[in-house]
């Protein structure tokens, strides 16, 4: 009979502890899912940086669904909160005190950083450390660099998209149509880059005529790991072919004044070392890339042999003078290698 007790007493124990809840649960709907955050630096306060969070409406989403779309109508689909510290944790923990739902961080798709606050010594490092070190973070996250303020971009017009960040994250995915933008730039590439002490090149966001651009990229320096300075959509194009990131887009060039489109494909690159000293080094790139001709000119026949001479050498032309266009400046102006040859 005592052992029927005990065996009675051990079964009750051990359903309380299914029966245990987990303590640090919190309902969904009190999360604010924040899928956007825009870090600058504060210049009205006594704390140095200022964050922007951008929170999703639930509500809104559903009324965007329904043809609503977020910032045209009454109940928008997201909001902007902002605050200032010295830190991302302190900035998460003076937000949270300032809005009814607690900031939750898994469905964050892009972090924005000023190019001010990027260019500033092992700064840009320190800040990422916040979000990677969250464990509700994904190293999926995008990274951009702003040119400008950071928070100005999360108040762009929303157009066909429930949100400002859903907007910038279907641009971002457009590098299959055009090669003057880099592809996603991902917290966890970034990552990587940082432990290796390589530099590194970022996707770049610009605001332009009530919209945003997203042509050009920021150049990191991989021991410092401070911004150093931007390339220009045509320069960005070169580092996509020697870096082999060419997924798509238009070559524009030139035959006797007439222009033509070109829609590369696949395009491969091949870079060979020769070394004529412990210092001194040759590097030779060889580029090629295959694709279709989008638009083409009366004059010129496709299917002649000599036609498409002309047309490969004037393709050729523009792809080099952009590569190399990139290469001096890489080497003259920014002293920093991007391009995967060493640091």
């Amino acid at each position: 009979m005592l052992l029927k007790k005990r065996s009675c007493w051990s079964s009750l124990i051990c359903i309380l502890f299914l029966l245990t809840g987990c303590w640090d649960r919190i309902e969904i709907d009190q999360r604010g899912f924040v899928i956007g955050v825009a870090i600058d630096y504060s210049h009205i306060s006594k704390h140095k940086f200022k964050g922007t969070y951008q929170i999703v409406v639930p509500s809104g989403l559903k009324q965007s669904s329904q043809g609503q779309r977020g910032s045209g109508s009454s109940g928008k689909a997201y909001f902007n909160l902002s605050t200032t510290e010295n830190s991302m944790p302190a900035i998460s923990a003076r937000l949270a005190a300032r809005t009814s739902r607690t900031p939750y961080f898994e469905h964050l798709k892009i972090i924005i950083v000023s190019s001010e606050v990027a260019k500033d010594d092992k700064i840009f490092a320190d800040l990422l450390d916040f979000f990677l070190r969250n464990n509700e973070m994904r190293r999926s996250v995008q990274i951009l660099i702003a040119d400008g303020k950071a928070a100005d971009i999360l108040d762009i017009p929303t157009f066909n998209e429930p949100t400002p960040i859903d907007y910038i994250t279907s641009i971002a995915r457009n590098d299959r149509k055009t090669n003057y933008m880099l592809p996603e730039s991902r917290i966890g590439d970034v990552h990587e880059f940082l432990v290796k002490h390589e530099s590194f090149a970022i996707q770049t966001v610009r605001l332009e005529e009530k919209g945003v651009s997203m042509t050009g990229s920021a150049i990191f320096d991989g021991k410092t790991k401070e911004f150093v300075g931007f390339l220009q959509g045509e320069e960005t194009q070169g580092l996509n072919f020697v870096t082999e990131r060419v997924k798509g887009g238009i070559i524009e060039a030139k035959i006797k004044d007439h222009t033509f489109a070109f829609r590369a494909e696949r395009t491969k690159s091949k870079i060979t070392m020769q070394q004529f000293s412990p210092t001194k080094f040759k590097f030779n790139i060889k580029l090629a890339t295959e694709g279709v001709l989008d638009k083409s000119m009366s004059e010129y026949d496709p299917s002649n042999s000599e036609a498409i001479k002309d047309l490969e050498k004037s393709l050729e032309d523009v792809v080099k003078a952009n590569t190399l266009k990139v290469i001096k400046k890489l080497q003259q102006t920014y002293k920093k290698d991007a391009l995967g040859r060493g640091h």
